[in-house]
């Protein structure tokens, strides 16, 4: 016979939470989320949604900072907003304001000065902590798109968390001041967060859907992952079963686990997805396992889990700083040992920060006994001087920039107007080191820079003296051709115009396709002057010409195939166009029917976008995309020019093979009759390699796009390409 043992439930209450100090199970989720972002970025391709830490910072935010205030409202009845934000200020402050002094000091040391002013302003933006707003405004800025990453990007998550610190308590005082109308404060509260966290999850989820890019960044598609933490601490203390918490906490570890590995880089973020890593962080925070048998507790307590939680804040402002400064100070990327010796370096920064920083300034007596104001005046002083000394680097080289446009601009149009072989004065003087111009120019009459000195048909003598560059690196990136592009992702329908009027045309050319033949626009607009042509402009960023759809999100593809049917109407309707200029990005990837090969497949897309075009269109002409230079070519022009190079474009070129791929709408253009396909190739290459720097020209004003200093200079050889444009009608 046997017997049988009836147990009671096991029940083990957590202690009252206003009661205990810091949860060792939240120092242990803080070490596992900035181990993931640390990885991430360090190792990408082993742990592809690493990124996902910063939503588990965000939900242990929402869930610390509103018990906080609740504990407040119990014991006051209020909130004292300016006493919160100094707790805040003196919390965060310091240690963020010293690593962005340190990233100034690394930035004037190391980081080539064409990327000092967009470096700068992001120090700016993260000093005043609306980095994640410029960051959102760049990622749909296409000219900014190929911005180099700045070492303060992380602070995209700080400015939201700092936001988020702005706002969160003065929705609890409205739901405290309704709650005493109402009779119900506490009910009021959790009625205010849930509604503002619903509201949020609805917008992210659209936004993610409508423009992740930008959805990634902002407050709005954020703030629930905050409210989801802030909810959770408006409900009781959990009193359970330990059974149950403990594997609420497996269960919340396995699903941050499981986030990090099945999320990467193309899923659409935050979104719905954001909800594994959410969901996961709730769960061990609702588990609150630390005294719990069975939790993961033994593994969150272990010391060097713990000691990683505390410095968490630390190792989250140094590690991405470190990871992008390190290349520059080493001319060349991180190795694995790099990786390992910077992994030490951000241990050894981040004790130093929170021993000699954090801690002294979280608890100041001066400041925690005095006015909040007192607090409010330190930290805006240091903000004062983050910020001051950002905007003076920034209009240092401003100046630069400033000084070399106008000598390239004045340059360039000499350039476009001369023949090949005509007399050349004597060098221009200008600054021997290439960074940067303030001499004034004299008065130009007959220059030859650029394409002019590499011309087929007779090349002469370059004007500026070996080592001088036009516009200098700093300045490249603005040496562009501005407001007649179309945005990637609008649905807006522009058409700009250039050359003489219509009116008094001979006839109307389009420029149409993407940004790569956007960039031609200057030397069009010279030709279309010179010849009494009238033009327009129909082109859009990352929307070639083409029925053929990218591989790009659903958005792009839609709003691009839009486009491209309102530009054949346009064409179509317009009797006056009779020209057509043609260009795209050679690497452009396409969706290619499954079986079809992709090429192949491009190919016959843009022969058949030519052969739509009305008959009267008698000239398609079809400029070769330029070679794809190094993805640095800019910065590395600057550091040969610093090392003393009288040949920088030598030092960062690139094969001849690598740099000149298929083009293949200028394959499409040889197979119709009525266009011409213009290959420039010679003028980037020799029969090796492809060079950044020809005649003192920066060929480049990013990873591809042209400058118009260059354009300009190539306006001879395309007159002699382009016969139409001088041809008798």
């Amino acid at each position: 016979m046997t017997s049988t043992v009836t147990r009671a439930p096991e029940v083990e209450p957590a202690a009252p939470r206003r009661a205990r100090g810091m949860r060792a199970d939240i120092q242990g989720l803080r070490a596992i989320a900035v181990a993931l972002v640390v990885l991430y970025h360090l190792w990408p391709w082993h742990i592809g949604g690493g990124f996902i830490g910063v939503d588990v910072f965000f939900v242990i935010s929402g869930f610390l900072i509103t018990s906080h205030l609740l504990r407040e409202v119990d014991l006051t009845g209020t909130v004292s907003l300016p006493r919160f934000w100094a707790r805040r200020a003196r919390r965060l402050l310091p240690a963020s304001l010293l690593v962005l002094a340190a990233v100034l000091v690394a930035i004037a040391w190391w980081v080539p000065r064409a990327l000092w002013g967009q470096f700068a302003r992001e120090v700016i933006g993260a000093a005043a902590y609306v980095e994640n707003l410029l960051l959102a405004a760049d990622s749909v800025d296409y000219l900014a798109a190929s911005n180099a990453a700045s070492p303060v990007q992380h602070y995209w998550s700080l400015s939201a968390e700092e936001q988020f610190y702005l706002l969160w308590p003065l929705l609890v005082v409205l739901a405290v001041w309704l709650g005493r109308r109402w009779g119900a404060r506490r009910r009021a509260i959790a009625a205010m967060l849930a509604l503002v966290t619903a509201g949020s999850f609805a917008t992210s989820i659209a936004w993610t859907a409508s423009s992740p890019a930008q959805a990634y960044f902002v407050t709005p598609t954020r703030a629930w992952e905050f409210g989801a933490g802030a909810l959770l601490a408006v409900l009781p203390a959990v009193v359970g079963r330990a059974r149950l918490r403990a594997v609420a906490a497996w269960a919340g570890l396995a699903l941050i686990g499981l986030s990090a590995w099945v999320i990467d880089g193309a899923t659409p973020f935050p979104g719905a997805w954001a909800l594994l890593p959410v969901a996961g962080t709730v769960l061990v925070l609702w588990a609150d396992g630390d005294h719990v048998r069975g939790a993961p507790s033994g593994l969150l307590r272990l010391s060097p889990v713990q000691t990683v939680g505390e410095l968490s804040y630390s190792i989250y402002l140094w590690h991405w700083a470190a990871i992008v400064i390190a290349p520059y100070a080493l001319h060349r990327d991180l190795q694995a040992t790099d990786k390992l010796l910077l992994l030490v370096g951000i241990g050894l920064a981040s004790y130093a920060t929170w021993r000699w920083v954090e801690n002294p300034a979280r608890g100041a007596r001066v400041l925690i006994e005095g006015r909040p104001r007192l607090t409010f005046a330190f930290a805006g002083a240091g903000m004062a001087v983050v910020i001051g000394a950002a905007a003076w680097m920034s209009s240092t080289v401003e100046r630069e920039v400033e000084s070399s446009l106008e000598l390239s601009q004045r340059l360039a149009q000499a350039a476009s107007d001369i023949a090949p072989g005509s007399a050349v004065q004597p060098p221009i003087t200008a600054d021997p080191s290439g960074v940067g111009s303030s001499v004034e120019a004299p008065a130009i009459q007959v220059v030859c820079i650029g394409a002019a000195t590499v011309d087929p048909a007779g090349g002469c003598t370059s004007t500026l003296a070996a080592g001088e560059v036009v516009p200098v690196p700093a300045a490249a990136k603005l040496d562009s051709p501005e407001d007649c592009l179309g945005s990637k992702g609008s649905r807006d329908f522009d058409v700009c115009e250039f050359g003489v009027p219509r009116a008094d045309s001979r006839g109307t050319v389009a420029l149409v396709g993407d940004s790569h033949a956007y960039h031609w626009l200057p030397a069009m607009d010279d030709l279309a002057k010179a010849h009494g042509w009238h033009g327009v402009v129909m082109a859009r960023a990352s929307c070639p010409f083409t029925p053929a759809d990218r591989t790009l999100d659903r958005r792009v593809v839609e709003t691009c195939a839009t486009f491209n049917e309102r530009v054949a109407e346009e064409i179509a309707r317009r009797d006056d166009i009779t020209m057509v200029v043609m260009g795209a990005y050679q690497e452009t990837r396409f969706a290619a029917p499954a079986g079809a090969d992709e090429r192949a497949y491009a190919q016959d897309s843009f022969r058949a976008a030519i052969d739509a075009l009305p008959a009267r269109v008698s000239d398609v002409y079809v400029i070769r995309d330029a070679p794809v230079p190094l993805a640095d070519n800019v910065e590395c022009v600057e550091r040969e020019l610093r090392g003393g190079s009288t040949d920088p474009g030598a030092g960062c070129a690139v094969p001849r093979g690598e740099g000149l791929q298929l083009d293949v709408l200028a394959a499409a253009a040889e197979q119709v009759q009525r266009a011409t396909a213009i290959d420039l190739s010679d003028l980037y290459c020799d029969a090796d390699a492809c060079v950044p720097v020809v005649g003192n020209v920066m060929v480049y004003a990013d990873q591809g796009h042209l400058t118009r200093t260059w354009v300009h200079s190539a306006v001879p050889q395309l007159e002699r390409l382009m016969p139409a444009f001088s041809a008798r009608t």
